[in-house]
């Protein structure tokens, strides 16, 4: 008998129904009913009754439930204890954020959120920062792990790349460019364009790419947030080119979102440590999200909505 089966054991216990319990531990019905059968099949007894309503503790399962919550208990207590001797249990997680409002994309708060799950001691810091800021605050140990724009522009720092995908353009509802499918860099020479906030070699890069070769697009607004961004393409100031992450799900109020002609500028979002001595939080933090995300996820175009 294993810890697994005495957590999956308890969740139909406390939920008294299959279908619930499934959803707490993450697993389908079928699957948890099939682990809660080789569970009473390896101790040879019924732990649950089967009803019209759910399930009911057997008089063996009313005893196992004494046993299971005790025994998970004090597993939880060694972990913690192995944790606090090494250092990780009531320890800093200083995060820090490039674009603050990739903090809004549901993949942000879900990482945080099972790291704070496994670490309920810890204490998780959050900051935000331009990308050169948070490296130098990585190298200087100022902070443990960051979120941002990669790749980093050192070799002594680390980067796993969580999503990634397309630069796109996010147009008035009437500008002649919303003719295209994909507009294509030629038709940007004599638009007038608005750039978020980009570190130097990014902002340089999206500068070259949608310079074309019929001539330069003009550039009305720099370093603009998100949110500003949208309000001044809604107000017909301009054309916004941005990475489609920073996008909200879907767009409209006067606003409509084109791809850029393939191939088009690529971008990645992922995590970033210090690779020769990351702190042990650092460590832990960067491993789980590692075996959460293994590779990145590719970031669709908003929907158009009218």
């Amino acid at each position: 008998m294993e810890l697994r089966q005495l957590r999956l054991f308890l969740a139909v216990a406390e939920e008294g129904n299959f279908t619930r319990a499934a959803g707490r531990v993450n697993l389908s019905q079928p699957a948890l009913t099939h682990r809660i059968h080789q569970l009473e099949d390896e101790l040879g007894v019924r732990l649950f009754e089967r009803t019209s309503r759910g399930a009911r503790l057997t008089p063996s399962g009313e005893s196992l439930l004494l046993d299971a919550r005790r025994l998970l208990a004090e597993a939880e207590q060694s972990v913690r204890r192995a944790r606090r001797a090494g250092g990780l249990a009531d320890g800093v997680l200083r995060v820090g954020f490039d674009f603050v409002e990739f903090g809004s994309v549901g993949l942000m708060p879900a990482l945080l959120g099972a790291f704070r799950g496994q670490f309920p001691e810890a204490e998780v810091r959050l900051s935000t920062g331009s990308e050169d800021d948070l490296e130098r605050a990585l190298l200087e140990d100022q902070l443990d792990i960051a979120f941002v724009l990669g790749p980093p522009g050192r070799g002594d720092l680390r980067f796993h790349p969580l999503l990634h995908g397309p630069y796109a353009l996010l147009l008035p509802a009437a500008h002649p460019l919303t003719s295209w499918e994909a507009v294509p860099r030629r038709a940007l020479a004599p638009v007038r364009l608005i750039l978020p906030r980009l570190r130097a070699r990014d902002d340089a890069a999206l500068r070259s790419w949608l310079s074309a070769p019929e001539g330069q697009a003009g550039v009305v607004f720099e370093e603009a947030e998100v949110a500003a961004m949208v309000g001044l393409v809604a107000a017909g100031e301009g054309v916004a080119a941005l990475p489609s992450g920073l996008l909200p799900p879907s767009v409209g109020g006067g606003t409509v979102v084109r791809p850029l002609e393939p191939p088009s500028l690529p971008w990645s979002f992922g995590l970033m440590w210090r690779g020769d001595r990351p702190p042990p939080m650092a460590q832990m933090a960067q491993r789980q999200i590692r075996r959460m995300v293994p590779r990145p996820v590719p970031v669709d175009l908003p929907v158009n909505r009218p």
